[in-house]
Protein backbone atom coordinates (compact mmCIF):
# COMPACT_ATOMS: atom_id res chain seq x y z
CA UNK A 1 0.00 0.00 0.00
CA UNK A 2 1.39 3.30 -0.94
CA UNK A 3 1.81 5.97 1.90
CA UNK A 4 2.58 9.33 -0.36
CA UNK A 5 0.88 10.48 -3.28
CA UNK A 6 0.62 13.83 -5.19
CA UNK A 7 -2.24 15.60 -4.29
CA UNK A 8 -5.28 15.15 -6.80
CA UNK A 9 -7.24 18.31 -7.33
CA UNK A 10 -11.22 17.81 -6.61
CA UNK A 11 -12.01 17.79 -10.38
CA UNK A 12 -9.91 15.27 -12.41
CA UNK A 13 -10.17 13.43 -15.61
CA UNK A 14 -11.42 9.99 -16.40
CA UNK A 15 -10.59 8.14 -20.08
CA UNK A 16 -13.64 5.84 -20.58
CA UNK A 17 -11.88 3.10 -23.13
CA UNK A 18 -14.76 2.07 -24.47
CA UNK A 19 -12.73 -0.96 -26.10
CA UNK A 20 -14.07 -3.35 -28.67
CA UNK A 21 -12.09 -6.42 -27.76
CA UNK A 22 -10.97 -8.85 -30.69
CA UNK A 23 -12.15 -12.44 -29.13
CA UNK A 24 -9.51 -14.71 -27.94
CA UNK A 25 -6.73 -12.06 -28.64
CA UNK A 26 -5.46 -10.90 -25.60
CA UNK A 27 -2.02 -9.71 -26.74
CA UNK A 28 -3.98 -7.69 -29.65
CA UNK A 29 -6.58 -6.36 -26.88
CA UNK A 30 -3.73 -5.23 -24.62
CA UNK A 31 -1.83 -3.52 -27.26
CA UNK A 32 -4.91 -1.44 -28.01
CA UNK A 33 -5.70 -0.71 -24.81
CA UNK A 34 -2.10 0.61 -24.19
CA UNK A 35 -2.56 3.06 -26.68
CA UNK A 36 -5.54 4.34 -25.20
CA UNK A 37 -4.36 4.69 -21.87
CA UNK A 38 -1.00 6.68 -23.17
CA UNK A 39 -3.14 8.84 -25.38
CA UNK A 40 -4.91 9.13 -22.51
CA UNK A 41 -2.41 10.38 -20.21
CA UNK A 42 -0.92 12.60 -22.85
CA UNK A 43 -4.24 14.31 -22.35
CA UNK A 44 -3.91 15.12 -18.70
CA UNK A 45 -6.26 12.41 -17.49
CA UNK A 46 -5.86 11.39 -14.11
CA UNK A 47 -7.74 7.54 -14.27
CA UNK A 48 -8.33 5.07 -17.37
CA UNK A 49 -10.82 2.59 -17.33
CA UNK A 50 -11.46 -0.53 -19.55
CA UNK A 51 -14.14 -2.72 -19.74
CA UNK A 52 -14.40 -6.33 -18.40
CA UNK A 53 -13.78 -9.21 -19.96
CA UNK A 54 -11.09 -6.63 -22.19
CA UNK A 55 -8.44 -9.06 -22.93
CA UNK A 56 -10.78 -12.01 -24.59
CA UNK A 57 -14.18 -10.65 -24.50
CA UNK A 58 -16.82 -12.86 -23.20
CA UNK A 59 -16.34 -16.41 -25.38
CA UNK A 60 -16.71 -19.29 -22.67
CA UNK A 61 -17.69 -21.55 -24.92
CA UNK A 62 -14.61 -21.62 -26.48
CA UNK A 63 -11.94 -23.74 -24.64
CA UNK A 64 -9.40 -20.77 -25.18
CA UNK A 65 -11.19 -18.92 -22.89
CA UNK A 66 -10.47 -20.75 -19.96
CA UNK A 67 -7.26 -21.60 -21.18
CA UNK A 68 -6.26 -17.94 -21.89
CA UNK A 69 -7.13 -17.72 -17.77
CA UNK A 70 -3.97 -19.97 -17.22
CA UNK A 71 -1.78 -16.85 -17.15
CA UNK A 72 -3.96 -14.04 -18.26
CA UNK A 73 -2.74 -12.46 -14.89
CA UNK A 74 0.78 -11.94 -16.58
CA UNK A 75 -1.20 -8.64 -17.58
CA UNK A 76 -1.61 -6.75 -14.45
CA UNK A 77 2.45 -6.31 -13.72
CA UNK A 78 2.31 -5.25 -17.35
CA UNK A 79 -0.35 -2.73 -16.25
CA UNK A 80 1.47 -1.79 -13.56
CA UNK A 81 4.83 -0.84 -15.72
CA UNK A 82 2.39 0.75 -17.74
CA UNK A 83 1.29 2.66 -15.01
CA UNK A 84 4.29 4.47 -13.76
CA UNK A 85 5.23 5.09 -17.43
CA UNK A 86 2.57 7.38 -17.90
CA UNK A 87 2.02 8.74 -14.29
CA UNK A 88 -1.76 7.34 -14.51
CA UNK A 89 -3.83 5.60 -12.52
CA UNK A 90 -5.48 2.33 -14.16
CA UNK A 91 -8.44 0.34 -13.76
CA UNK A 92 -7.65 -2.55 -16.52
CA UNK A 93 -10.89 -3.87 -16.95
CA UNK A 94 -11.16 -7.49 -15.55
CA UNK A 95 -9.30 -10.64 -15.71
CA UNK A 96 -10.01 -14.00 -15.73
CA UNK A 97 -7.67 -15.61 -14.07
CA UNK A 98 -7.42 -18.91 -12.32
CA UNK A 99 -8.53 -18.84 -8.24
CA UNK A 100 -4.09 -19.59 -6.76
CA UNK A 101 -5.77 -22.09 -4.68
CA UNK A 102 -7.44 -24.27 -7.05
CA UNK A 103 -5.47 -27.99 -7.97
CA UNK A 104 -3.03 -27.43 -11.18
CA UNK A 105 -4.65 -28.78 -14.45
CA UNK A 106 -2.28 -31.58 -14.48
CA UNK A 107 -2.66 -32.37 -10.67
CA UNK A 108 -4.26 -36.76 -10.71
CA UNK A 109 -5.16 -38.61 -7.94
CA UNK A 110 -3.07 -41.45 -9.51
CA UNK A 111 -6.36 -43.08 -10.68
CA UNK A 112 -5.95 -44.19 -14.55
CA UNK A 113 -8.46 -41.92 -16.56
CA UNK A 114 -9.62 -39.88 -13.62
CA UNK A 115 -11.03 -36.65 -14.78
CA UNK A 116 -9.14 -34.02 -13.66
CA UNK A 117 -11.83 -31.11 -12.08
CA UNK A 118 -11.48 -28.02 -14.26
CA UNK A 119 -9.66 -25.03 -12.81
CA UNK A 120 -12.01 -22.15 -10.84
CA UNK A 121 -11.78 -19.16 -12.83
CA UNK A 122 -12.32 -15.62 -11.15
CA UNK A 123 -12.98 -12.55 -12.70
CA UNK A 124 -11.54 -9.75 -11.03
CA UNK A 125 -10.84 -5.75 -11.53
CA UNK A 126 -7.31 -4.00 -10.04
CA UNK A 127 -6.88 -0.56 -8.75
CA UNK A 128 -3.59 -0.12 -9.87
CA UNK A 129 -1.88 3.57 -9.11
CA UNK A 130 -0.01 5.88 -11.26
CA UNK A 131 2.97 4.89 -9.23
CA UNK A 132 2.79 1.26 -10.54
CA UNK A 133 1.31 0.05 -7.44
CA UNK A 134 -1.32 -2.64 -7.17
CA UNK A 135 -3.56 -1.01 -4.33
CA UNK A 136 -6.15 -4.07 -4.11
CA UNK A 137 -9.22 -5.51 -6.51
CA UNK A 138 -12.15 -6.90 -6.33
CA UNK A 139 -14.11 -10.15 -7.42
CA UNK A 140 -16.96 -10.53 -8.90
CA UNK A 141 -20.11 -11.20 -6.85
CA UNK A 142 -22.94 -11.13 -8.52
CA UNK A 143 -22.42 -13.18 -11.69
CA UNK A 144 -24.89 -12.91 -14.71
CA UNK A 145 -26.66 -16.18 -15.26
CA UNK A 146 -24.67 -17.23 -18.15
CA UNK A 147 -21.44 -17.14 -16.21
CA UNK A 148 -22.52 -19.36 -13.50
CA UNK A 149 -21.39 -22.38 -15.21
CA UNK A 150 -17.99 -21.17 -16.20
CA UNK A 151 -16.88 -18.95 -12.95
CA UNK A 152 -17.39 -19.02 -9.43
CA UNK A 153 -18.30 -15.63 -7.83
CA UNK A 154 -15.70 -14.27 -4.83
CA UNK A 155 -17.70 -14.75 -2.36
CA UNK A 156 -18.34 -18.70 -3.62
CA UNK A 157 -14.32 -18.98 -3.83
CA UNK A 158 -14.27 -18.13 -0.30
CA UNK A 159 -16.58 -20.25 1.03
CA UNK A 160 -15.06 -23.21 -0.96
CA UNK A 161 -11.19 -22.51 0.52
CA UNK A 162 -12.84 -22.89 4.13
CA UNK A 163 -12.58 -26.56 5.29
CA UNK A 164 -15.06 -26.17 7.36
CA UNK A 165 -17.62 -24.86 4.68
CA UNK A 166 -19.11 -28.07 4.25
CA UNK A 167 -20.25 -27.95 7.42
CA UNK A 168 -22.54 -25.26 7.36
CA UNK A 169 -25.92 -25.46 6.54
CA UNK A 170 -27.48 -24.58 3.06
CA UNK A 171 -29.70 -22.54 4.45
CA UNK A 172 -27.86 -20.58 7.06
CA UNK A 173 -25.58 -18.65 4.67
CA UNK A 174 -22.37 -16.35 5.22
CA UNK A 175 -22.31 -15.07 8.32
CA UNK A 176 -23.96 -11.23 8.10
CA UNK A 177 -20.85 -9.64 8.96
CA UNK A 178 -19.00 -11.46 6.10
CA UNK A 179 -19.16 -8.88 2.89
CA UNK A 180 -17.39 -9.23 -0.44
CA UNK A 181 -17.06 -5.38 -1.43
CA UNK A 182 -14.31 -3.66 0.54
CA UNK A 183 -13.20 0.12 -0.45
CA UNK A 184 -9.60 0.61 -1.80
CA UNK A 185 -7.61 3.45 -0.80
CA UNK A 186 -5.94 5.09 -3.48
CA UNK A 187 -4.59 8.65 -4.56
CA UNK A 188 -8.05 9.55 -5.95
CA UNK A 189 -9.65 8.80 -2.38
CA UNK A 190 -11.57 5.86 -1.27
CA UNK A 191 -12.67 4.44 -4.42
CA UNK A 192 -15.12 1.21 -4.39
CA UNK A 193 -15.17 -1.53 -7.17
CA UNK A 194 -18.11 -3.66 -8.92
CA UNK A 195 -18.45 -5.29 -11.80
CA UNK A 196 -21.22 -5.12 -14.28
CA UNK A 197 -24.03 -7.55 -13.01
CA UNK A 198 -23.37 -6.22 -9.33
CA UNK A 199 -25.10 -3.01 -10.08
CA UNK A 200 -28.39 -4.74 -10.35
CA UNK A 201 -27.73 -5.10 -6.72
CA UNK A 202 -28.25 -1.45 -4.75
CA UNK A 203 -26.65 -3.47 -1.38
CA UNK A 204 -23.29 -3.43 -3.47
CA UNK A 205 -22.96 0.17 -3.56
CA UNK A 206 -24.47 0.78 -0.47
CA UNK A 207 -22.10 -1.35 1.25
CA UNK A 208 -19.02 0.19 -0.49
CA UNK A 209 -20.33 3.57 0.28
CA UNK A 210 -20.45 2.69 4.23
CA UNK A 211 -17.48 2.27 4.22
CA UNK A 212 -16.39 5.59 3.01
CA UNK A 213 -16.29 5.06 -0.50
CA UNK A 214 -16.72 8.56 -2.49
CA UNK A 215 -15.88 6.70 -5.72
CA UNK A 216 -17.31 3.56 -7.31
CA UNK A 217 -16.06 2.01 -10.72
CA UNK A 218 -17.65 -0.72 -12.57
CA UNK A 219 -16.39 -2.29 -15.55
CA UNK A 220 -18.71 -4.34 -17.49
CA UNK A 221 -19.65 -6.08 -20.57
CA UNK A 222 -23.38 -5.20 -20.92
CA UNK A 223 -25.19 -5.98 -24.57
CA UNK A 224 -28.56 -5.68 -25.51
CA UNK A 225 -28.97 -8.83 -26.40
CA UNK A 226 -29.34 -11.63 -23.47
CA UNK A 227 -33.20 -10.64 -23.13
CA UNK A 228 -35.50 -13.38 -24.16
CA UNK A 229 -37.87 -12.25 -27.08
CA UNK A 230 -40.74 -12.03 -24.99
CA UNK A 231 -38.80 -9.58 -22.50
CA UNK A 232 -37.14 -7.72 -25.48
CA UNK A 233 -40.97 -7.31 -26.70
CA UNK A 234 -41.56 -4.30 -24.22
CA UNK A 235 -39.24 -2.48 -26.03
CA UNK A 236 -36.53 -2.25 -28.23
CA UNK A 237 -34.13 -0.38 -25.46
CA UNK A 238 -35.31 -2.46 -22.43
CA UNK A 239 -31.53 -2.47 -21.14
CA UNK A 240 -30.44 0.63 -21.84
CA UNK A 241 -33.03 2.00 -19.96
CA UNK A 242 -31.96 -0.43 -16.94
CA UNK A 243 -28.59 0.89 -17.21
CA UNK A 244 -28.95 4.76 -17.29
CA UNK A 245 -31.78 4.58 -14.64
CA UNK A 246 -29.83 2.20 -12.26
CA UNK A 247 -26.60 4.56 -12.76
CA UNK A 248 -28.19 7.57 -11.97
CA UNK A 249 -30.10 6.36 -9.00
CA UNK A 250 -26.90 4.80 -7.62
CA UNK A 251 -24.82 7.98 -7.70
CA UNK A 252 -27.97 9.71 -6.18
CA UNK A 253 -28.89 7.35 -3.32
CA UNK A 254 -25.51 6.45 -2.62
CA UNK A 255 -23.91 10.20 -2.65
CA UNK A 256 -20.97 8.99 -4.75
CA UNK A 257 -19.37 9.57 -8.08
CA UNK A 258 -19.86 6.12 -10.61
CA UNK A 259 -17.49 6.00 -13.58
CA UNK A 260 -19.02 3.18 -16.07
CA UNK A 261 -17.01 1.67 -18.96
CA UNK A 262 -18.53 -1.02 -20.95
CA UNK A 263 -17.59 -2.34 -23.97
CA UNK A 264 -17.92 -0.99 -27.44
CA UNK A 265 -18.91 -2.68 -30.58
CA UNK A 266 -21.65 -2.39 -34.17
CA UNK A 267 -24.83 -1.85 -33.05
CA UNK A 268 -25.91 -4.82 -35.31
CA UNK A 269 -24.37 -7.16 -32.90
CA UNK A 270 -26.22 -6.12 -29.36
CA UNK A 271 -23.64 -3.45 -28.57
CA UNK A 272 -24.74 -1.23 -26.24
CA UNK A 273 -21.74 0.85 -24.86
CA UNK A 274 -23.65 3.86 -22.67
CA UNK A 275 -19.73 3.96 -21.05
CA UNK A 276 -19.86 7.10 -18.71
CA UNK A 277 -18.94 9.31 -15.39
CA UNK A 278 -22.14 9.96 -13.29
CA UNK A 279 -21.92 12.41 -10.92
CA UNK A 280 -24.84 12.99 -7.63
CA UNK A 281 -26.87 16.51 -8.53
CA UNK A 282 -25.79 16.20 -12.01
CA UNK A 283 -26.39 12.75 -13.51
CA UNK A 284 -24.85 11.88 -17.12
CA UNK A 285 -21.84 14.15 -17.02
CA UNK A 286 -21.09 15.52 -20.35
CA UNK A 287 -18.67 14.21 -22.76
CA UNK A 288 -19.71 10.45 -21.86
CA UNK A 289 -21.08 7.93 -24.53
CA UNK A 290 -23.98 8.16 -26.20
CA UNK A 291 -23.59 4.71 -28.00
CA UNK A 292 -21.90 1.49 -28.40
CA UNK A 293 -19.02 3.42 -30.84
CA UNK A 294 -15.54 2.24 -29.85
CA UNK A 295 -13.19 4.53 -28.63
CA UNK A 296 -12.24 6.76 -25.68
CA UNK A 297 -13.72 9.83 -24.18
CA UNK A 298 -12.14 12.11 -21.50
CA UNK A 299 -14.63 13.22 -19.00
CA UNK A 300 -14.34 15.77 -16.07
CA UNK A 301 -14.83 14.20 -12.83
CA UNK A 302 -16.07 16.95 -10.10
CA UNK A 303 -15.90 15.33 -6.42
CA UNK A 304 -17.05 18.68 -5.09
CA UNK A 305 -20.56 17.45 -6.39
CA UNK A 306 -20.34 14.08 -3.96
CA UNK A 307 -19.36 16.73 -1.36
CA UNK A 308 -22.46 18.68 -1.87
CA UNK A 309 -24.90 16.35 -2.44
CA UNK A 310 -24.28 14.82 0.82
CA UNK A 311 -24.49 18.32 2.38
CA UNK A 312 -27.77 18.64 1.18
CA UNK A 313 -29.05 14.79 1.29
CA UNK A 314 -27.34 14.18 4.27
CA UNK A 315 -27.51 9.65 3.05
CA UNK A 316 -24.05 8.44 4.82
CA UNK A 317 -24.84 10.91 7.80
CA UNK A 318 -27.80 8.76 8.47
CA UNK A 319 -26.40 5.58 7.48
CA UNK A 320 -23.66 5.92 10.18
CA UNK A 321 -26.89 7.08 12.78
CA UNK A 322 -27.20 4.72 15.59
CA UNK A 323 -31.40 4.84 14.83
CA UNK A 324 -30.46 3.66 11.58
CA UNK A 325 -33.41 1.71 10.68
CA UNK A 326 -32.47 -1.14 8.18
CA UNK A 327 -30.81 -3.54 9.85
CA UNK A 328 -27.26 -2.82 8.22
CA UNK A 329 -24.60 -3.74 11.36
CA UNK A 330 -22.76 -1.10 12.39
CA UNK A 331 -19.02 -2.84 12.61
CA UNK A 332 -16.76 -1.38 10.44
Amino acid sequence: MATSYESFDQKFKVALIQLHPKPLDPEHNFKQASNYVKEAASQGASLAVLPEYHLSSWTPDDERFAQIALTAYEYVPRYQALAQECKINIVPGTIVTVDPKSPSPTASNGTTGATVKPPTLLNIAPFISYTGELLGSYTKANLWIPERTVLTSGPGSVKESQPEHHHLSTEEGPPPHMSPHSVIETPLGPVGIIICWDLAFPEACRALVRQGARLIIIPTFWTRDDLTPEARAYGPDVDLQFLSCALITRSFENTCAVVFCNVGGPKEEGYAGLSQVVLPLVGKVKGSFDDGEPGMRIVECDMRAVDVAEENYKIREDLAGENWHYGYSHEK
